[in-house]
């Protein structure tokens, strides 16, 4: 049995400096990797995303095509691609730098899927931020809605601005996925359950 899906969320480019000064370039973006999951799993995906008309977003395109995920038509922009540069250490610890902007055109969605998902960035960094919320709204009576809030302090800035977009995220879902280190971060406490607890007050079916 296979389902339609749609995935909100960032795809870039992952830019790893080892070191000794190596380096080397991938795509990434947890959304995008759980589009080319879903696709390799048999499921047809289509991915609302934002990436550049340039060599990276081609290795992004190229990377989704031979995985069989479609684009959405305005997920291809006229800008640069963005990017996510890890630098790591001698112990292979790494340190981040983004340069992300998340801006996404939600033009020409399939008109149903079974099941839609976002995650991380996508869900909390303005000004793409609205434009995901709104299709979780507009998506929740006719799919299944999933999120994982994938916690990136570095990027998302203090907890306690946002976590008022990640419980609007969590309240239009059905299904969602944190971790331990996810529920720290945003509350403070290592109390899983109590946590959860409150989330569910927040209207998740």
């Amino acid at each position: 049995m296979t389902a339609r899906f749609l995935i909100v969320g960032e795809a870039l480019t992952d830019i790893v400096v080892e070191a000794d000064g190596a380096r080397r370039e991938h795509p990434g973006g947890s959304p995008m990797n759980v589009a080319v999951a879903l696709s390799r799993l048999g499921h047809p995906t289509d991915l609302l995303t934002r990436i550049g008309d340039d060599a990276r977003g081609d290795a992004i395109r190229a990377h989704l095509g031979e995985s069989g995920v479609r684009l959405t038509p305005g997920s291809s922009v006229s800008a640069p691609t963005s990017t996510a540069l890890a630098r790591l250490n001698a112990d292979g610890a790494a340190t981040y730098e983004f340069d992300l902007l998340w801006d996404p055109d939600p033009s020409g969605l399939p008109a149903h899927v079974e099941a839609v998902h976002t995650s991380s960035i996508a869900a909390v960094l303005e000004p793409g931020a609205e434009t995901v919320l709104d299709v979780l709204r507009r998506r929740r009576e006719s799919s299944t809605i999933s999120y994982d809030p994938n916690a990136r302090p570095s990027l998302m800035g203090e907890a306690a601005q946002v976590r008022e977009r990640v419980e609007a995220s969590i309240a239009l879902s059905d299904l969602v996925k944190a971790s331990d280190e996810d529920v720290a971060w945003l509350y403070g406490t290592d109390d899983v359950e109590d946590v959860v607890a409150g989330w569910r007050d927040l209207g998740r079916r």
